[in-house]
């Protein structure tokens, strides 16, 4: 007996150790769109630091689809050890349950660790559509008799709801108008701005990148930025405020780390530092700026704040939108 609890006695302070071990294992990131896009850029560029910072192989995981369930519930599947991240443009998993029937997580069940970038979000053409104001391409909308043809990466998705937004502002402040839109769905971001470059869709909302930089004035025009200011590389483009829709200027998209309810604090607290230390580094900083991305670090307790707050305002405008179809 004396032999026995000697043993539990070592044993269990060498269970709490291994417990306490963190990482383990490689880390793996979890994206929710195709290879490619400005979030997949980010992610791999962050994941290289990371690995650096946490001693232990960083792995990049895309997972598309589902108004951006397919990743989240990769995220549910795994652990909650801290060994699987999910990263995301904005919170998009905060309010899918009301959107992707079956679809069951909610807000509570993320636990944010930290906001490393922001994305201004813009309002985009295709070069043949005659419009270089929100206000013409509302115009233009009603002269198509099957309406605007609008892209987005799936009902339900950020861009999709900041139309859905939009076309309700449009409605409220201007009550003799309409904006006949089309959504098409398209299964990531780089689809979506292929599809506008060939003229398969009239408009969409995307990130500001290098990539879409490059095409404005060639084969898209991008019209409005969806922020407080407009966007140094491109100082002619007007604000969504400027244009009369200041309610739109707050639209920009955080770019946000999370993991699963239950990860244990520590390895909250650990990752956070990890992730902060990585977006100290100069390389980082500027591979993420070279890219028109908006580098810089907030903490878990301001991120989760600032999540809670857009869910919150997202889901009026699903609802406004009577797009809540989950049962």
């Amino acid at each position: 007996m004396a032999l026995a609890l000697a043993a539990a006695s070592v044993s269990q302070p060498l269970a709490t150790a291994a417990d306490e071990a963190f990482p383990s294992k490689p880390v793996t990131i979890i994206v929710p769109f195709v290879a490619g896009g400005s979030l997949d850029f980010t992610a791999r560029v962050i994941a290289e630091k990371l690995s650096d910072v946490l001693h232990q192989p960083v792995i990049v995981a895309n997972r598309p689809g589902a108004t951006n369930t397919v990743a989240a519930l990769a995220l549910a599947a795994a652990p909650p050890d801290g060994h699987t991240l999910l990263l995301t443009s904005g919170a998009t998993w905060g309010h899918a349950h009301l959107l992707v029937p079956g679809f069951k997580m909610k807000i509570d069940d993320f636990v944010p660790i930290a906001r490393v970038a922001t994305n201004n979000s813009i309002f985009a053409v295709n070069a043949r559509v005659p419009a270089a104001t929100l206000a013409e391409l509302v115009k233009f909308s009603q002269t198509k008799p099957e309406g605007l043809s609008f892209c987005t990466t799936g009902a339900g998705s950020q861009n999709h709801l900041q139309l859905e937004m939009l076309r309700s502002l449009v409605k409220v402040k201007h009550a003799e108008q309409r904006f006949d839109v089309t959504p098409v769905p398209y299964n990531g971001l780089v689809p979506a701005l292929t599809a506008l470059r060939r003229g398969d869709v009239d408009a969409c909302v995307l990130p500001y990148a290098a990539s879409v930089k490059e095409l404005d004035g060639k084969e898209i025009r991008i019209i409005s930025v969806q922020a407080p200011k407009r966007i140094a590389q491109i100082p002619h483009v007007q604000t969504t405020g400027e244009q009369g829709y200041p309610e739109m200027d707050q639209n920009e998209s955080p770019v946000i780390f999370t993991v699963l309810k239950g990860t244990r604090p520590d390895v909250v607290r650990k990752l956070e530092a990890a992730l902060k230390e990585s977006m100290q580094d100069p390389t980082v900083i500027k591979r993420l700026d070279d890219a028109d991305l908006q580098p810089g670090f907030i903490g878990a307790a301001e991120t989760t704040a600032r999540v809670h707050a857009d869910v919150a305002k997202t889901i009026n405008v699903i609802r406004g939108a009577k797009l809540d179809v989950a049962q």
